[in-house]
């Protein structure tokens, strides 16, 4: 990979990988999750209730989900726009 980081940088993020460390966005994410043990929720929920805007969540969620923390567990259609949703939960 062709960067203008230096090598020791890169080992630096990687090795953040390894550990399970999660940046603090990701961290309030999952701290929704285990504040409601066994609930799934949508992006939506968990905007309003880590206080996030939804573009953020968003993101997070993505992430989350390519570390395998999160995973889709259903789907379930918005009442207020009729469009499908993903709920989310806690990878076991």
């Amino acid at each position: 990979m062709k960067t203008r980081m230096a090598n020791t940088s890169l080992e630096a993020f990687d090795s953040l990988k390894e550990t399970g460390y999660l940046p603090p966005k990701e961290q309030e994410i999952v701290d929704v999750f285990k504040r409601m043990p066994g609930r799934a929720f949508s992006r939506t929920d968990l905007a309003w209730r880590a206080h996030m805007p939804i573009n953020c969540v968003c993101g997070r969620v993505r992430s989350l989900l390519d570390k395998k923390v999160l995973r889709v567990g259903g789907v379930v259609t918005d009442l207020g726009t009729g469009k499908s949703q993903q709920l989310l939960s806690l990878s076991s």
